[in-house]
């Protein structure tokens, strides 16, 4: 079974650049020799200043194949509920109305997707409740589990990220997942605009490539962040019945 994995479009009408960059990477993973079984977006669908989802998930609908996304801190949760809703009912839907928390249950592996947005917070929010839904969830897995969430829940070791945007509910989130890591086979992220690969306990956490621009890798402060000319990529995760093998696909 073949995942394929991106993030951070930050798509906006008017970012040409930006969207070059999703179409080059549309038409790679339209045009690779296997199709995929299913597209995991990690977040930050939209750039901050733009709302119509249409036009982006045009691009995506074009693949043909099902998709499932979460809400990235440019993604504000009604809006993406609402869309989705709207534009592609098909996708799991939340529990809670306010977050887009659901659960993926028709393929190989469970996919627990978790909504982190919080209003003018890069850092994001995990609240109590959604973590008692990711644990019951976990309890009752008769498979092998994948969790989706925007937000890297480790220090990456990059000043922006873990100073500026860190977040006090990634020491409750990791705390979880250590405890079910037998079922855990991969946490899905993005937000580091990087591939970024690191584990908690022998659950792997990777964060996706930026579908859009790379971030400098700040081990340093930075004052800004910067935007750098590196490529752009996605990831395919591939799951052979007991493992899973992750695949970085530059371009």
């Amino acid at each position: 079974m073949n995942f394929f994995h991106i993030s951070d479009l930050h798509f906006n009408p008017t970012d040409k650049n930006g969207i070059k960059n999703i179409e080059k990477i549309c038409k790679s993973i339209s045009d690779y020799k296997q199709k995929g079984d299913v597209l995991l977006i990690s977040g930050d669908i939209l750039n901050k200043d733009f709302s119509d989802y249409q036009p982006i998930f045009n691009k995506i609908f074009a693949l043909d194949m099902p998709f499932l996304c979460c809400t990235g801190n440019h993604d504000k949760s009604a809006q993406l509920i609402d869309a989705l809703a709207g534009l592609y009912p098909e996708h799991p839907l939340p529990f809670n109305e306010r977050k887009l928390d659901y659960v993926c249950n028709v393929f190989p592996l469970k996919i627990i997707t978790l909504d982190s947005f919080k209003e003018n917070n890069p850092g994001g929010e995990i609240l109590p409740e959604q973590l008692s839904f990711l644990e019951n969830g976990l309890i009752i897995a008769d498979k092998p589990v994948i969790i989706m969430i925007h937000q890297f829940p480790l220090d990456a070791g990059l000043d922006f990220f873990d100073v500026k945007t860190g977040a006090a509910w990634r020491h409750d989130f990791v705390h979880l997942v250590s405890k079910y890591t037998d079922k855990i086979k991969l946490v899905a992220c993005g937000h580091l605009h990087n591939s970024v690969v690191s584990h908690i306990e022998q659950t792997p956490v990777i964060s996706a490539f930026s579908a859009n621009w790379q971030a400098d890798l700040d081990f340093m402060p930075l004052n800004n962040l910067k935007n750098i000319s590196r490529p752009v990529g996605y990831y395919i995760h591939r799951y052979d019945g007991k493992k899973i093998f992750s695949y970085a696909v530059t371009l």
